[in-house]
């Protein structure tokens, strides 16, 4: 390991563990019901650590945030996703493939939606990797699963064809998992503000076997 990185990591644990606090920590353990440890760190002051010590990109990005995942530590695993997920971070093959490593290993809502932070970044500049997202649909991972619609969110949006994600959350229409079903909900909900017509059409054609929280969800602007 390099000194620099080595010694960037280590700072950075520091300044997290100063802002960590044992009451916040068994509250987020309790509400994210993640397996691994908690030091009760925030969003904004994982930010504000971030912009102390890592600074400006650099080729120690990667390294540092694959240190900081390393550690069956929650609050380091969101650090790592957060700087990889900055605007000024170029979503690079070498960070896709990070994505790709770490899949299995997502073990809830939480680290899930910011590892999509990272992901769906990777996938805007290259789609041509939304051929691996494909398989995820039928992983028998859930949260791999899931990631196959909270991924490409940004598909949403004008300037992208939704049909691809749309033919993806047919299939997981039937899917029992509520996780699933939110999902699905969400993206439609998301598309519904530019193009309530076809997501009018999905639910005619697709809606019968989603729950209630996905009909709800895709039906709040409609």
């Amino acid at each position: 390991m390099e000194a620099g990185i080595s010694e960037t990591h280590a700072r950075l644990l520091t300044r997290l563990r100063e802002f960590g606090s044992p009451e916040r920590a068994a509250w987020d353990k309790n509400y994210l019901k993640s397996s691994w440890q908690h030091w009760g760190v925030t969003a904004p002051q994982l930010d504000q650590a971030i912009r102390e010590i890592v600074g400006r990109p650099s080729n120690e990005i990667l390294p540092l945030s694959v240190l900081l995942w390393r550690k069956p530590i929650l609050d380091l695993k969101f650090a790592a996703t957060r700087i990889l997920a900055g605007k000024s971070v170029a979503p690079s093959a070498e960070i896709w493939q990070f994505v790709l490593d770490r899949m299995p290993e997502l073990d809830g809502w939480a680290i899930a939606d910011s590892m999509a932070s990272v992901g769906s970044r990777c996938l805007t500049a290259d789609p041509r990797r939304l051929d691996t997202v494909e398989d995820w649909v039928e992983s028998p991972h859930l949260w791999t699963r899931r990631a196959s619609l909270v991924f490409t969110l940004p598909w949403t949006k004008g300037g992208h064809s939704p049909e691809r994600m749309l033919g993806w959350a047919a299939k997981l229409s039937t899917d029992p998992e509520w996780f699933i079903q939110k999902a699905i909900g969400w993206w439609l909900r998301q598309l519904s503000k530019r193009d309530s017509v076809r997501v009018r059409q999905f639910l005619a054609d697709h809606g019968g076997p989603l729950k209630s929280v996905a009909r709800r969800e895709a039906t709040k602007y409609l």
